[in-house]
């Protein structure tokens, strides 16, 4: 007020007004420049935003990118991989696609040919990422590899199969020229007719066996509970068991894990091992078959407290027709490795520190699916 105790002077607001002018030029050049920022933050990301569509177009794999359960963007290679995938479609795997035998792999056919892919998806905030790769060719040159391994195998041991060969079929041909003697008792006949039957079974196993051990990946795969397939292995080893006065003992803690395997084959594959276990156990000594899985690998474990396995033999274990029993043909761990790594799995032995041997079979987990 002025000094007659009247209202703000013309001079006093005028000033203010100045001043109010001042501030509002100042906050409209400072709105102008975040306005300039702005617009060049906008242009930075529509630039990085081709920068990585273009990126994400040159990819070979499949990309899809999902935004509240919607496609928003998808490669070149999403599009010709999906045909029927277009932008703003919601995002599912096809129905078509079938579970494969490692963790997030799916098999579907394009004509009459069969594709395997693997997808990997990662989710943020703001959605999701989905990577789906095309391991149709990768998978089947590791298979011809494989292939050629054991072929390759076969070749090095030409001489232990004309071994194997040899002397059941010498022992099959002396029983059969007995069986050739007109004067051959009654008796005497059916004793040979028996023995050349034995023989000729041993040569059926052994080449059933030899074919087993150079047989391809499995024709048709399921998806089976680990702990169900450690069961039935045990189931048909009872007798054996029995037999043998050896305890089997289970510690399965896999309850929620799924492998993709052909059954029959695995089955096999574990009763030879647990096999071989049972034969070199003494009465009254133990087995502990158990099992442990995470998202990616499945792990079934075989232990005993038997004599362990000679150092020597730890090398080539494995190897066809490795074997110091006698009446073993050497081919049955060799066909278990050969059937496991043919489901993409692989076999382990060591000798235990409390003695005894251990075997770890791996196979990839579904667990995750």
């Amino acid at each position: 007020m002025n000094e007659l105790g009247q209202g703000p002077s013309r001079n006093d607001l005028a000033g203010a007004f100045d001043l109010f002018v001042q501030a509002s030029q100042a906050l409209e050049k400072q709105h102008a420049a975040l306005a300039l920022k702005v617009d060049a933050l906008s242009a930075d990301l529509v630039k990085a935003n081709g920068r990585l569509n273009t990126l994400l177009d040159a990819l070979p794999a499949a990309v899809i990118l999902v935004e509240e359960g919607r496609v928003t963007h998808l490669n070149p290679a999403a599009a010709a991989l999906l045909p029927g995938l277009v932008s703003q479609s919601p995002w599912s795997i096809p129905t078509d696609w079938t579970a494969g035998e490692g963790p997030n792999e799916y098999h579907f056919m394009v004509g009459e040919r069969r594709q395997t892919v693997q997808l990997q998806q990662i989710v943020h905030p703001e959605g999701s990422v989905i990577q789906i790769q095309d391991i149709t060719d990768n998978l089947r040159m590791l298979e011809e590899s494989e292939r050629v391994d054991r072929l390759a195998a076969m070749g090095k041991m030409s001489a232990a199969i004309a071994h194997q060969l040899r002397t059941p079929l010498s022992t099959a041909l002396l029983y059969a020229s007995h069986l050739c003697n007109p004067d051959l008792a009654k008796d005497d006949q059916i004793d040979f007719a028996s023995r050349l039957q034995s023989q000729l079974l041993n040569l059926n196993k052994l080449a059933g066996n030899m074919l087993q051990f150079i047989r391809a990946r499995p024709q048709k795969t399921s998806i089976v509970a680990l702990d169900d397939l450690v069961r039935e292995a045990c189931e048909s080893l009872e007798a054996l068991q029995q037999q043998r006065q050896v305890s089997l003992t289970l510690d399965l803690q896999a309850a929620d894990c799924q492998v993709s395997v052909e059954r029959a084959s695995m089955v096999a594959a574990l009763v030879g091992i647990m096999e071989n276990a049972l034969q070199v156990c003494s009465e009254g000594q133990t087995i502990l078959v158990s099992t442990q899985a995470d998202h990616l690998r499945a792990n079934i474990t075989i232990d005993d407290n038997g004599p362990g396995i000679d150092p020597q033999m730890l090398q080539s274990l494995f190897d066809p027709f490795a074997t110091n029993r006698i009446s073993g043909t050497g081919l049955g761990l060799a066909i278990a490795r050969n059937t496991i790594r043919s489901h993409r799995g692989d076999i382990q032995a060591r000798n235990r520190n409390e003695g005894g041997a251990s075997f770890t079979v791996v196979l990839p987990s579904l667990s995750s699916l």
